[in-house]
């Protein structure tokens, strides 16, 4: 009910006595209060409607009619029905300033109309607006839970209770990041996620997750009739469960994930027979296409590491997670709402663009074979140390190509290439290895090697001619560039 909705109501007979705006009629009415002192403040609540006929009101002087006004506005009174006959034949007109002056509705109850008529007018409207707000949330909850019943994910279950309340809805973590909305193309700013001060019913739901964590779901911009605390508080709960399945259900393959991982860069120890009997038995599908991503993660961006797995969960209908060494894995597979491999993948790729733009993330595939995946998690785990946006990985990758094929021969030409590099950084306070490494990832650019390794132009020089000495060839050519790419990237310690 809202201050409108009294002033259509006929049998009141209510007339307005204040210049307001569509916006001030809309506030919601929680209450009736009748009140007569000069003070009433104690006693009300936010968005009542102040009823009174001002026998403790004998005013002349204007300052202190805008002093009790100010009071109510204050404490968000939505507004004043002031009762004429009885102590004052005609509204005051002080009172009339005041309440214009503040923008607080001032309505006249005349004579032939009880001050009880009124309050059981509001009364009962209020009560019949709840109880049909009480069926409708019941409602939406049962759609909820049989959407979840049927293996919908959290972006479904969003979408239906978005509908309900007519407005778009989000879900938004302790630090104020937003990682799940309807509709998802929605944007979200700061000011979006204040709950407006002017509602009594709150725009902010608390999610029950039971975990310590904590994470709310904010209503804008609702048309619904229906308090929106009321209608979907229990439709919060199922929304809460399939959050706790997005976010916290990785895999229950966890310790066959690990060895996985484990055996991705082992290309001398462990053979693709060994590599496909650990993927089988983290109960992903050989025969199915199979998308890899590596994105960082940590205290700074876990809100990101969030939204990734549920944003993957909105288009694969299996997907497995792997956290370690503050890099997060992902294996995605049979996409859902009939499009294929490539296209969810796209699609998802485009959401993290849209949603995630400075978040480190590498995705691959989709991959069609055993061999493609484990190419694809070595790259993309490589990729993702120097990523800053979310990026496809390329085609083919020249570090994962090295290191795959790398014979036992290779092995012992690379460590003979850099033994006298790493000797020289034995005896001597330089890191010459790591320069190395630096001048290769910055794609043999001085300035932003140098900028990289907080040194100046001239000692990055001294360093690139000293390297060259110990290693016997030029690094300014392509082919001094290879050949030491490869024998750093041939010698790299598994991660």
């Amino acid at each position: 009910m809202i201050v409108a909705d009294l002033l259509a109501a006929d049998a009141l007979q209510l007339r307005l006595h204040t210049p307001s705006s569509v916006t001030r009629l809309g506030w919601d009415i929680s209450w009736c209060a009748p009140a007569e002192t000069i003070d009433p403040t104690p006693f009300l609540s936010h968005n009542v409607v102040l009823l009174t006929n001002g026998i403790g009101l004998n005013i002349e002087d204007e300052r202190t009619w805008t002093a009790y006004v100010e009071r109510l506005v204050r404490v968000r009174v939505s507004a004043i029905a002031f009762g004429t006959g009885t102590a004052h034949h005609l509204v005051p007109p002080g009172l009339i300033r005041a309440a214009t002056s503040l923008d607080l509705p001032l309505l006249e109850i005349p004579r032939s109309v009880p001050f009880l008529q009124v309050h059981r007018h509001v009364t009962n409207v209020l009560q019949v607006e709840r109880h049909t707000a009480v069926n409708r949330s019941w409602e939406l909850a049962r759609e909820c839970a049989q959407l979840a019943a049927s293996g919908a994910h959290l972006q479904v279950i969003l979408d239906a209770a978005a509908q309900s309340a007519e407005g778009d809805l989000a879900i938004v973590d302790a630090t104020g990041t937003v990682i799940a909305r309807s509709p998802s193309t929605a944007v979200w700013t700061s000011e979006d996620l204040a709950t407006e001060p002017a509602r009594t019913d709150p725009s902010s739901i608390p999610l029950p997750m039971g975990s310590g964590d904590s994470f709310q779901l904010i209503v804008r911009d609702p048309a619904s009739d229906h308090p929106i605390s009321t209608l979907l508080a229990p439709a919060a709960s199922i929304i809460a469960v399939q959050l706790q399945t997005a976010l916290h259900t990785t895999t229950h393959k966890e310790r066959e994930l690990e060895i996985l991982l484990d055996q991705v860069p082992d290309w001398a120890g462990v053979a693709l027979e060994g590599f496909v009997a650990t993927f089988l038995s983290t109960g992903l599908d050989l025969h199915q296409s199979t998308v890899v991503l590596a994105a960082t993660t940590g205290r700074r961006n876990l809100s990101s590491a969030w939204r990734i797995r549920i944003l993957l969960q909105a288009r694969f209908g299996d997907v497995r997670v792997q956290v370690r060494s503050g890099v997060l894995y992902a294996f995605a597979q049979g996409p859902l709402d009939g499009v294929d491999a490539t296209e969810a993948t796209e699609a998802f790729l485009v959401r993290c663009i849209r949603d995630l733009p400075d978040q480190p993330l590498v995705v691959k595939g989709p991959c069609r074979s055993i061999d493609e995946v484990r190419l694809a998690l070595h790259q993309a785990g490589t990729m993702v140390g120097v990523a800053r946006t979310p990026q496809r990985a390329p085609e083919l990758g020249i570090r994962t190509l090295i290191a795959s094929t790398a014979s036992s021969g290779a092995r012992t030409g690379a460590r003979r290439l850099l033994a006298p590099v790493i000797a020289y950084d034995d005896t001597h306070a330089v890191d010459l290895l790591g320069t190395l490494r630096a001048f290769l990832d910055h794609d043999a650019q001085p300035g932003r090697t140098a900028a990289s390794l907080f040194i100046h132009r001239n000692t990055l020089a001294q360093r690139l001619a000293k390297l060259e000495s110990l290693l016997n060839l030029s690094l300014a050519s392509l082919e001094g560039q290879a050949t030491c790419l490869m024998g750093l990237e041939i010698l790299r310690p598994p991660s």
